[in-house]
């Protein structure tokens, strides 16, 4: 846990706060987790329409390290397909981030993959390609848009999207655009306008001085918890219970309890064999 902190404290990846996240998908994803950020990641669901699931674990990329995050896992998956939705429930009015959450594991060069995402029906992103002059293949990357929700309508960019947000969902749509498949592998719902995007432009930017950064601190901490640990005084170490009660009777109050337990049934043996040879001896004198 301190490891985690300090990772955080170093990489920027703190800059949203627990309560800001209202709520964080794996796309693709079949368990939930906690990212570095400490906020919880969801399987997959709410989603619709055409598409299917990718597991890329195995993949070299993915083995070589994702860069520009430091919670790779949320992009070991992902949802693509023809044409799908996400229906978000949000319950209260106000100011909204969406992040999606991209990397390009498939393809090598920009506009091998273009799709469009909407909100409703109006188009935020159009041709889209994850890969650019910033992100490579296994880069990650995140798109934030800014939202209002108001009197049950979204609002992005001051226009209100139709049919956005219905019965309390915030609909996200994937379609296909110049090239290839949509796809996505994290959508996090962020409350508020202010969710990390200058943070995560300085990490991209500084990217291996951070990861260099990151690393010798990591080591820092696991080394100064192993220091910790070998200060550890042996007889405060907690015994089990064998060892405990074998400790005790070999002290000298168990040895003296159990010198005692023997004397005590020591007498016992001599007092019943007294009792009994006066019995017998009782006996012989009532059959003469």
């Amino acid at each position: 846990m301190i490891i985690l902190f300090f990772i955080s404290l170093i990489t920027f990846v703190n800059s949203l706060s627990l309560k800001q996240v209202l709520l964080a998908i794996d796309c693709g994803g079949q368990e939930s987790f906690n990212s570095k950020e400490g906020y919880l990641y969801q399987d997959d669901q709410y989603f619709s329409g055409d598409s299917r699931v990718s597991d890329y674990t195995y993949n070299d990329v993915v083995y070589a390290g994702i860069a520009y995050t430091f919670t790779p896992r949320v992009y070991f998956t992902e949802r693509h397909g023809n044409s799908f939705d996400y229906s978000i429930p949000i319950i209260k009015d106000g100011q909204y981030t969406i992040i999606l959450q991209f990397v390009e594991l498939y393809f090598e060069n920009e506009g091998d993959r273009q799709f469009d995402v909407f909100i409703g029906t109006n188009r935020i992103l159009h041709n889209f390609s994850i890969i650019d002059n910033k992100h490579q293949k296994g880069y990650a990357k995140e798109v934030f848009i800014y939202i209002e929700i108001k009197d049950d309508k979204v609002f992005y960019n001051d226009q209100e999207c139709s049919k956005g947000f219905v019965n309390g969902k915030l609909k996200i749509g994937f379609r296909k655009g110049a090239a290839d498949l949509p796809k996505v592998d994290g959508i996090v719902i962020v409350k508020g306008h202010n969710a990390g995007e200058e943070e995560k432009n300085y990490l991209i930017d500084n990217w291996e001085q951070m990861l260099e950064e990151n690393r010798k601190k990591e080591a820092e901490l696991q080394r100064a918890e192993l220091e910790a640990q070998n200060m550890i005084v042996p007889d405060q170490v907690e015994q089990d219970e064998g060892e405990g009660l074998f400790s005790f009777l070999l002290s000298p109050i168990g040895i003296g309890i159990i010198v005692f337990g023997m004397s005590v049934f020591g007498l016992l043996i001599f007092t019943g064999e007294n009792e009994e040879q006066k019995n017998k001896n009782k006996k012989k004198n009532k059959s003469k």
